[in-house]
């Protein structure tokens, strides 16, 4: 969502500091989220990790939107310029979603968050064939960079030894087309209801799917399964406030301190120690990103 819609459905953006603390909490939050998947999808099928995140995101963003009163939760509702064109963002986040617990299965948070980091320049690329537009001779350059920068984080694989070093590329592939989605279908929606439709999507696919893949939860994962499902919408909200207090192109760039939190929970609690290339890489992709956040502004 372009920043003069987010501030003009939730308010006016001019509280810095506290959109950027709003920021780096949603980054701490996706990290505590992932962390819980890569743990629980070490002893049960992503897809039921998949349904218990949408679950509990439904749980969570509807009890707020009670809150809100029913009023104004049918004035947000009301703002849907396209129904189907919100399912069709709310399935491609279901696609990332399935690809990043895939690969939180197999692959440290760290090396997964730093290819999920080259969705920007993605989003630059499919942007010229998808919306029409135009790229800059500056802004190809950061593109090139970025993507120089994730054959650096990746180093030497063999794809056919490890193939699930490839499911990283399919999330940040289909969280592109969702930002894409989000700019073609959602541009003057309320950010509440692209939260709303995107998590029911994925509620009403995954619980569909989730039968044929069910294992019974043991007593003692039941609660870290409701602090995912939990999480999976309380982190939203947070980006979704950060937004709300300061312009887009002020607070993304927080984000990528993720790389810090990865760092740190997946070495205290899976015993990931980073190899050096990972950072390398890291450095140039997150500099194309917030070169061309920036420049978009």
């Amino acid at each position: 969502m372009s920043t003069t819609t987010a501030t003009t459905a939730l308010g006016s953006a001019d509280r810095p500091l506290l959109g950027i603390a709003f920021m780096l909490g949603a980054g701490l939050l996706f990290t505590l989220l992932d962390t819980g998947v890569k743990w629980l999808t070490q002893s049960y099928s992503p897809v039921q990790v998949v349904w218990a995140r949408y679950a509990g995101h439904m749980l969570v963003l509807g009890a707020y939107l009670l809150m809100l009163g029913w009023p104004r939760c049918r004035a947000i509702m009301a703002s849907v310029e396209s129904l189907p064109g919100q399912f069709v963002r709310g399935l491609l986040l279901l696609a990332a979603s399935t690809f990043a617990f895939l690969a939180f299965r197999e692959l440290p948070l760290l090396q997964v968050y730093v290819i999920n980091f080259s969705s920007p320049l993605l989003v630059t690329l499919l942007a010229i064939p998808l919306l029409g537009e135009r790229v800059t001779l500056a802004r190809g350059a950061a593109v090139a960079a970025g993507f120089v920068g994730v054959v650096i984080a990746v180093g030497p694989v063999d794809w056919r030894a490890q193939p699930a070093a490839l499911l990283p590329f399919g999330m940040a592939l289909c969280f592109a087309l969702y930002q894409l989605a989000t700019r073609r279908f959602g541009r003057n929606d309320h950010p509440l209801a692209s939260l709303f439709y995107a998590g029911l999507a994925g509620a009403m696919v995954s619980s569909m799917v989730v039968p044929f893949f069910w294992k019974p939860i043991a007593g003692g994962d039941v609660p870290l399964f409701l602090v995912v499902g939990a999480l999976g919408a309380v982190s939203q909200l947070a980006l979704i406030m950060a937004m709300r207090c300061a312009p887009a192109s002020l607070v993304s760039p927080f984000l990528y301190l993720q790389i810090v939190w990865a760092t740190v929970s997946g070495y205290l609690v899976f015993g990931d120690v980073p190899l050096l290339e990972t950072y390398l890489g890291a450095v140039l992709i997150i500099g194309a990103g917030i070169f061309l956040a920036t420049r978009k502004r």
